[in-house]
């Protein structure tokens, strides 16, 4: 079992945008083929964050080759459309963690 992690870093001007955009768009386009499940959303906390903040946005995944072919199929896509809607407002990275317990 993975977890496919990646965190945003907003500023909060984009914060209600953002909002609707990860749940109309970033979920829905990670859950849709069943191979990205239980998305989990936690904010980091961190100090002297200034007017940004940072939240990171998990999903349970099964196989590697699941996150091998979104990165393939649909990362670019996401990509692309973040740089279109937000600009530098919203920057993000991905990582996947592998659960050990």
């Amino acid at each position: 079992m993975y977890i496919y992690n990646t965190t945003f870093c907003l500023e909060d001007s984009a914060l209600d945008d953002w909002k609707s955009w990860l749940d109309e768009q970033y979920i829905p386009m990670m859950t849709a083929d069943g191979s990205f499940t239980d998305v989990r959303i936690f904010r980091v906390l961190a100090e002297n964050a200034g007017d940004s903040f940072s939240i990171s946005v998990q999903f349970s995944v099964e196989a590697l080759v699941n996150v091998q072919r979104w990165q393939k199929e649909k990362e670019q896509q996401m990509a692309l459309d973040i740089t279109r809607r937000f600009g530098t407002k919203v920057l993000y990275f991905s990582t996947v963690l592998e659960v050990l317990v």
